[in-house]
């Protein structure tokens, strides 16, 4: 998944101001969070030191080779000691932000130190490994419904639904977990104040007294409330910009590459994760006739 996993970490590295040299680390890093549970993404490390800026390379310097904590568990792959490296470099960035980016605006609000990492944290991880595997669990749930993906190469302007069709099918978040602040009352249960509460995007997507006929994909469904960004406070800060490169991606796609289809017998690589549904490769093939 090269292309898929180029974009995003192409907008978040101009939107973040980190040089073009250092770009890799950040998948890296998601790598090592999102995928802790799959074996090919769980230490991964390719990021080729003799390419990266000093930043970079000094940064090497802070990853954890011991991936034990001192009472001999494993450590969390996203706590501070398992992205010693990430952290180190969040702040060797922010000595000298490039102007307008975001770090040099974060630095300018003045965070405090543990603030500055969790946002710098959620928008390298959130914003990268979300449009990464939506990309790909899209095109797969398009290409494997041929009447709509022929219907919308007569029909590029339904792109836009499209995508939200795409989101609703495949949530690239398998589920979120709150904690309740207050006790309440929730679809006839009571939930304690403290208690946790799981939503699991594909069943709310797929919620019929919400839509029509949930299970069939219809890239002109409109209205289309699903929930793979959230919902209310929890809505996810950056969809718009999720949505304008899952739409630049489709739209480039069903332009330069009308003949796309599935390898007939070619099983999906999905990531293993219980977090993100995602997929490692996804086999394809082209041919300029359709």
């Amino acid at each position: 998944m090269s292309v898929t996993a180029d974009l995003p970490v192409w907008t978040l590295a101009l939107i973040l101001g980190v040089p073009e040299q250092d770009r890799q680390l950040l998948v890296d890093w998601s790598n090592r969070v999102i995928g802790y549970q799959d074996p090919d993404y769980a230490r991964s490390s390719t990021a080729d030191p003799s390419r990266l800026t000093d930043m970079g390379r000094a940064a090497l310097d802070h990853r954890p080779t011991v991936l034990t904590a001192p009472d001999g568990r494993p450590l969390n792959p996203r706590s501070r000691a398992a992205l010693a490296d990430m952290f180190a470099y969040a702040h060797a960035l922010a000595e000298h932000p490039p102007p307008g980016s975001i770090v040099a605006r974060m630095r300018e609000a003045g965070l405090s130190a543990t603030e500055f990492e969790t946002m710098f944290f959620l928008f390298a991880v959130a914003g990268n490994e979300t449009v990464r595997n939506a990309l790909p669990g899209g095109l797969h749930t398009l290409l494997t419904h041929r009447d709509q993906y022929r219907l919308l190469l007569r029909r590029p302007e339904a792109t836009a639904s499209a995508v939200e069709e795409m989101l609703r099918h495949w949530p690239p978040v398998v589920d979120f977990r709150r904690t309740a602040t207050r006790d309440v009352g929730l679809g006839g249960r009571r939930i304690r104040r403290g208690e946790k509460v799981v939503v699991y995007h594909a069943s709310a997507n797929r919620d019929e007294t919400v839509f029509p006929d949930p299970d069939r994909f219809d890239v002109t469904r409109t209205p289309n409330d699903h929930v793979s960004f959230g919902y209310g406070p929890h809505f996810c800060v950056g969809a718009r910009l999720a949505r304008l490169q899952m739409t630049a991606m489709l739209r480039h796609v069903l332009a330069e590459l009308p003949g796309l289809a599935l390898v007939p017998g070619a099983v999906p690589d999905r990531l293993v994760s219980n977090f993100q549904n995602g997929l490692k490769h996804l086999p394809v093939r082209w041919h300029p006739h359709g």
